[in-house]
């Protein structure tokens, strides 16, 4: 059954927005969590374990950016996590 063309995006300046936040937004969002958790947790550990959690977190992060119903708020929200985990990084430090 075809989705209702009245709830999907025709513009394309939005999906190009929502696109770039799901994977530029989330992957940076992803790397930042785990380089703040290097700094406060053992670097080995942490390294290991990111092999496979950034990918995850990153899927998951794209997920939400598709969720959230405007651009800003899926960019502010990756932005909001960056800055969270730069100021945890130099805290860190």
């Amino acid at each position: 059954m075809p989705a209702n063309k009245k709830y999907l995006t025709q513009s394309p300046w939005i999906k190009l927005g929502k696109l770039s936040a799901a994977v530029v937004g989330g992957l940076l969002a992803s790397v930042g969590f785990h380089m703040a958790l290097a700094i406060w947790i053992d670097r080995a550990l942490v390294l290991t374990a990111a092999v496979y959690s950034v990918f995850i977190i990153w899927v998951g992060l794209m997920l939400v950016s598709y969720w959230v119903p405007r651009v800003w708020q899926a960019w502010g929200l990756m932005v909001l996590i960056v800055l969270i985990s730069a100021l945890a990084i130099y805290l860190g430090r």
